[in-house]
């Protein structure tokens, strides 16, 4: 018996895994493969690399955008991701501080120790 392309698009659609799809119709993983190629439909490992790699963009993006000078404020609102989550990404990589204006200013990680600081020996005269 012919198995119907939309019963299987329909399953997989339902959230079925294709050796689910295989067993309840009775034909291979290769056969449900096929009907969802000709269908149009990416695997889900496709989909999950897609997206992968659209975050790594964004990313890349965004860190590009800090290093350019632009506020993280002004990222977040033109790219669409929560200033939150801008803030978080920018600080794994950089220290984020302000100079005498107000000013975001941003300083390599690598480069926290180099950031000048009273020592702690300094004595104040009375």
């Amino acid at each position: 018996m012919p198995v119907d392309p939309i019963q299987i698009v329909a399953a997989w659609e339902e959230g079925l895994r294709v050796p689910d799809i295989a067993e309840a119709f009775g034909v291979s993983n290769e056969t449900v493969h096929g009907h969802l190629t000709r269908a149009g439909i990416a695997s889900r490992e496709a989909e999950r690399e897609s997206r992968e790699e659209e975050k790594r963009r964004m990313r890349q993006r965004i860190m590009s955008m800090a290093r350019k000078g632009f506020r993280t404020i002004t990222i977040a609102r033109m790219t669409g991701v929560s200033h939150a989550q801008v803030r978080s990404l920018i600080t794994s990589a950089y220290i984020i501080t302000r100079d005498h204006t107000g000013s975001e200013v941003l300083l390599p990680r690598h480069e926290k120790n180099r950031i000048e600081r009273p020592g702690r020996d300094i004595r104040f005269r009375r």
